[in-house]
């Protein structure tokens, strides 16, 4: 009597899967997405943002395979963003050196405290001291996107690859919708970016459509040896309240998450009429640094000043 597979994964109409059939069925996921929201060109130069975690790394891994079926996969480099988190970011930084290296990708590291006077460390405890009720992840956010869009500009780069799956952007399109950016909810997407100009780099999502379990059981059975420890300052955050209450509702009602999904993508077409504007000419620049901005002042150099003590 012949014993019944292993099985390690379920989908949603009950088919059961091993782990060779829920390999092929993941990286098969990631391609139909890349290719359905068309998210690289021939002539594309990829940078991937790399964290060292389980979502990026899949994200290159999979983006490089891809592209290697082309003969392109010479146009992919990572960046990574060392905030400055001690007892986190040092070991996710020795494995992507090691992981790039492994791909034959070229690893490229920018810091918060070259860039900004300060790690994300020394500015969450200077503003507490300064009694200034700024979240770290707000800290993290503005730095961090300044960082990856600068970074891949110096590469060259006509697209950064993130490593944002469903879990993440259905928190994201409800974040947004709780907190009324609407201007910030029509830019995001699988293809997501603002108004077009050179000073941007457009971001693609190619995990778009996987869900963080899914992610972790494809690193898990690939074997890559990835940490899964979350950022210590995530904790206790309006996102982890949200992640926590949307996880309850698709564990209580499967599909919940893809129907978030889903309701975004009928109505984003609508948002981006609406709210982002086309052209350049509205787009005004920053007075310190030259990069676009809304404001005379740009979130980057305000926050930058804030934990430097020049405000």
């Amino acid at each position: 009597m012949s014993e019944e597979p292993a099985y390690v994964y379920q989908l949603q109409n009950g088919k059961k899967l091993t782990a060779p059939e829920f390999v092929i069925y993941f990286e098969q996921k990631v391609f139909k997405t890349i290719r359905k929201f068309n998210l690289f060109e021939l002539d594309d130069k990829l940078v991937i943002a790399l964290s060292g975690g389980k979502d990026s790394i899949t994200a290159l891994y999979l983006t490089h395979k891809f592209l290697s079926k082309k003969n392109l996969q010479h146009n992919i480099k990572a960046l990574l963003i060392d905030e400055g988190i001690d007892g986190y970011r040092p070991a996710t930084i020795k494995f992507a050196e090691q992981f790039t290296k492994n791909l034959g990708v070229e690893l490229h590291i920018e810091s918060y405290k070259n860039n900004y006077g300060k790690t994300l460390d020394s500015s969450v405890n200077l503003l507490k001291e300064k009694g200034k009720n700024i979240s770290p992840c707000n800290i993290c956010g503005t730095f961090r996107r300044n960082a990856l869009n600068v970074g891949a500009r110096k590469l060259e780069a006509t697209k950064v690859v993130t490593g944002h799956n469903i879990d993440d952007e259905s928190q994201n399109i409800l974040l947004n919708i709780f907190k009324n950016n609407f201007k910030i909810l029509a830019r995001l997407g699988p293809f997501n970016g603002v108004v077009e100009n050179e000073l941007f780099v457009p971001r693609v999502k190619p995990l778009y459509l996987c869900t963080e379990k899914e992610v972790r059981l494809y690193t898990i059975l690939k074997g890559f040896d990835v940490g899964y420890d979350e950022c210590p300052y995530s904790r206790g955050s309006f996102r982890d309240e949200l992640s926590e209450i949307v996880n309850k509702l698709e564990d209580e009602h499967k599909g919940v998450k893809n129907s978030i999904i889903n309701f975004f993508l009928e109505i984003q077409d609508s948002l981006k009429e609406k709210y982002i504007e086309d052209g350049s000419d509205s787009i005004n620049y920053c007075t310190k640094c030259g990069e676009p901005s809304q404001r005379i002042v740009c979130n980057t150099c305000s926050m930058k000043d804030l934990v430097n003590n020049e405000n």
